[in-house]
């Protein structure tokens, strides 16, 4: 099988205590390339990859270095293309919301009430194009929100985004911190009251923390802030 190639990508950088993120890139068409996040949460067995990044071998080691990469969990039929090289390159099982579009030769065990991290909770909403999509709650630090494209955040965003990227991403409205997605609201047609009812599941948890697949991760007050952008965005 051939693998989506590595692309220029930043450091480990810790969140909390067994929560780090990696900041990467994704090419969109020629010449626009735009941010993405990777999110990397120890547990008893070893790391757990969300939203997957594939990295350089560089990348590779400094990841090793936290521990045995064993599950990778795709929260978003939108993203995933680097979760067949985790699952090959680890023999890491990968975990997918029941119904989810998976590669080509993948299989994926069932997220929902079983994950493979203790105490975490899906919260399943609307994905873009009808497909599926779900955030993560995990319990540590306060509360830890993971998400993928629904809820984003555009604060700093620009890391490894090509010029073009830059230019055309706060066009077409991703800017502005933590928002709800332009593309998500306008393909899924939602606004006001189904916007709100689309992500309330996002609302049944308290989280002093958000990583999202698009930006850098926001640390404290995290819930206030996601409560806020999806109030705008359900006004506008």
């Amino acid at each position: 099988m051939a693998f989506a190639p590595a692309l220029p990508h930043g450091s480990l950088t810790k969140v909390i205590d067994g929560i780090h993120v990696i900041r990467g890139t994704f090419r969109m068409g020629l010449g626009l390339r735009i941010g993405r996040t990777m999110t990397v949460v120890g547990g008893a067995d070893g790391l757990t990859v969300i939203n997957s990044v594939r990295l350089t071998p560089e990348g590779e080691r400094e990841l090793e270095q936290l521990g045995p990469v064993r599950h990778v969990i795709k929260l978003s039929d939108a993203h995933g293309i680097d979760d067949p090289y985790y699952v090959d390159r680890y023999k890491a099982k990968l975990w997918a919301l029941e119904g989810a579009r998976l590669p080509v030769g993948l299989e994926a065990t069932p997220l929902g009430p079983d994950t493979p991290l203790d105490g975490a909770v899906v919260l399943d909403y609307p994905g873009i194009a009808g497909g599926r999509e779900c955030g993560l709650w995990l319990p540590a630090g306060g509360g830890t929100l993971v998400t993928c494209d629904a809820l984003q955040n555009h604060d700093g965003n620009e890391q490894f985004a090509s010029w073009f990227g830059k230019v055309m991403t706060p066009i077409l409205g991703f800017k502005g911190g933590v928002i709800v997605a332009p593309m998500w609201r306008k393909i899924r047609k939602v606004s006001g009251e189904s916007l709100r009812a689309a992500l309330a599941p996002l609302g049944g948890h308290a989280f002093a923390n958000l990583v999202t697949a698009h930006g850098p991760p926001v640390v404290g007050g995290a819930d206030k802030i996601a409560r806020e952008a999806i109030e705008r965005a359900a006004s506008e």
